[in-house]
């Protein structure tokens, strides 16, 4: 049993409990320790399984060590498990880019606010409609514009700018420079795995920018405070270098008042990319707007040591194709997850899947492998978006206009979908989206292809199950019921029934109900046989009589849940137990 807390000694800097007692809840989740130097380590950003710590009064010395760590559902509630608190600073980060250069990152909370400005602000360009943007992520952006020193050691040594000074930042930077340090900068942060699964180091988009920018204020400046004067005004000599306070030449980053999210230099210094090309501001409300990816020039954001107040208002949008002695840039790291506004209450929540190679199939031994299951190797070339759960029928219902379903529930997945049902759903969201204006040049909602679903589903594990378990029976399985409903658990009322999404445990990258549920559509046609040799970019044989489906469903055993079970049927075929889920990706 557990006993009252600081009755043991305590440690070196007074905690006690630190070993026994109960198992401590830790913020992580549970994944394999980096092989080299780490700084502000946070973890994996997705997993099943969060991380506990010290050991319980039931456990033995051994897992009471300093050093042990265990792990468990994070809904796990057992009586062996409690938790102490801790105050931290915030969720900033500092990313070291060598032995002496630091580059410091402050995280931004999502939000609602007003883009663009007001009629009556002093002076307003007409291309600032006043609109309200939702962000429904949080991102980090840096605290400084890039430095030449911070320039300088991602990019080779390499230092284009006019003004030199380490602590300056960098600029004649065209918009290509700036995206090439941020590929460079992904590299990098990735080989030294630090940079957390399904993000990027990239520019910020306008409305990113500004949210950052403003930190709450809705006047001309992030002080608070609105101009005197367009030319030369006080407020702005507060805040950034201008016209009237920069001698014609840049100065060193976050010398002036930062706003309130602690961010420094939004205004004047340098011009600062943004990943948009410039064009018109909608005149409603929008979410997560995504870049324009066509247009002449890319925006740039907040002025330059050589404008004038007006031009380094928040609101203000500046553009240009090349590079100049006033331009240079500050970074993003971003989720690259989306979020796809159905309606004005629906939502399409994407998951970005990075490209790569993996095994397909099962390994002989396997327990409940079917004979269409060959291990082979399996290269995908391109990255893709996958939906984070299946489609539900609130989904379905705001693109098709219908609901074929057999279990009724605006969070259940959609059933009683065909392979056509599914492919026309894709294709009328896919016409939508462009309409919208955001579907990326060169993209298609569609189905999976095999080889993607369970490249999507696996998540890096080459068990049975995505959360790196095996089957421990055919059947009754309490490893499948960690992450899917199934023929052992989905009953209620004496019925076997789908369940809302999103209930049991993701796999590593954040997406659910891969296994069981609904079975799900793929793209491809079936072929009992899989390759014996490694393949890149498999998309199923040209023809054929049925279509793949792939995860099990809400009434059949553990073993034909397994990421790599496959089973098929025609195209036109329909039931309580089928669904899908959909994907982005480049168009074939």
């Amino acid at each position: 049993m557990t006993h009252p807390v600081g009755q043991k000694l305590p440690n070196a800097w007074g905690l006690y409990d630190m070993h026994g007692n109960v198992n401590e809840w830790c913020l992580d989740w549970y994944g394999d320790y980096p092989t080299s130097a780490v700084t502000d380590p946070i973890g994996a950003v997705t997993g099943w399984s969060r991380v506990i710590r010290s050991g319980s009064w039931n456990n033995n010395a051994n897992n009471c060590s300093s050093a042990f760590r265990s792990y468990t559902a994070p809904d796990n509630r057992s009586g062996g498990i409690g938790f102490r608190v801790a105050l931290v600073k915030s969720k900033n980060i500092t990313i070291p880019l060598s032995d002496t250069v630091d580059l410091d990152m402050i995280w931004v909370e999502p939000g609602t606010f007003m883009m663009g400005s007001p009629t009556d602000e002093l002076g307003r360009d007409a291309d600032e409609t006043l609109h309200e943007v939702t962000l429904t992520q949080g991102y980090w952006i840096g605290k400084y514009e890039v430095t030449q020193a911070q320039y300088e050691a991602v990019m080779d040594s390499s230092n284009p700018s006019g003004f030199k000074g380490a602590d300056l930042p960098v600029e004649t930077i065209s918009w290509d420079d700036a995206t090439n340090f941020c590929a460079k900068l992904n590299a990098q942060e990735k080989a030294a795995g630090r940079l957390p699964q399904g993000y990027e180091y990239t520019l910020p988009t306008e409305a990113q920018w500004e949210y950052a920018c403003r930190a709450g204020t809705t006047t001309a400046l992030n002080s608070g405070k609105d101009l005197s004067d367009k030319e030369q005004c006080p407020n702005v000599d507060k805040l950034g270098w201008y016209m009237y306070n920069s001698n014609d030449t840049t100065h060193p980053v976050g010398q002036k008042k930062p706003n309130a999210w602690g961010l420094y230099d939004m205004h004047g210094n340098v011009w600062e990319w943004c990943l948009d090309k410039k064009g018109d501001y909608p005149t409603t409300p929008v979410t997560d707007p995504v870049e324009l990816v066509t247009g002449m020039d890319h925006a740039r954001h907040g002025g330059c040591w050589q404008s004038n107040a007006a031009v380094c208002r928040s609101a203000n949008r500046g553009y240009r194709s090349n590079s100049d002695k006033d331009t240079g840039f500050r970074v993003a790291l971003v989720s690259k997850n989306i979020t796809i506004p159905l309606s004005n209450t629906v939502d399409l929540d994407m998951i970005w899947i990075e490209s790569g190679t993996f095994m397909m199939g099962s390994p002989a031994d396997e327990l409940g492998r079917d004979v269409d299951e060959f291990r082979h190797e399996v290269t995908l070339t391109q990255d893709y978006w996958i939906g984070k759960y299946e489609v539900t029928q609130a989904q379905y219902e705001a693109v098709m206009d219908s609901n074929p379903s057999e279990f009724k529930g605006t969070d259940l997945p959609v059933d009683h979908v065909s392979w056509d049902d599914a492919m026309a759903f894709c294709e009328k969201l896919t016409a939508s989206e462009r309409t919208a204006g955001r579907l990326p040049e060169g993209y298609e909602y569609t189905l999976p292809t095999e080889a993607q679903w369970e490249y999507a589903c696996r998540a890096g594990t080459t068990t049975a199950l995505n959360s790196g378990k095996n089957l421990s029976d055919k059947w009754v399985c309490p490893e499948m019921d960690e992450v899917g409903w199934y023929l052992f658990n989905s009953e209620i009322d004496d019925r076997r029934v789908t369940h809302p999404v999103g209930q049991k445990l993701p796999n590593a990258w954040g997406l659910y109900d891969m296994h069981g549920n609904v079975w799900e559509w793929c793209l491809d046609w079936y072929e009992k046989d899989y390759p014996t040799s490694a393949v890149t970019d498999p998309t199923g044989p040209k023809t054929g009589v049925h279509h793949i489906y792939r995860g099990g469903f809400y009434s059949t055993s553990a073993d034909s849940c397994r990421s790599a079970y496959r089973c098929y049927d025609f195209s036109y075929s329909t039931g309580e137990y089928y669904g899908f889920r959909v994907v982005l990706v480049p168009v074939k």
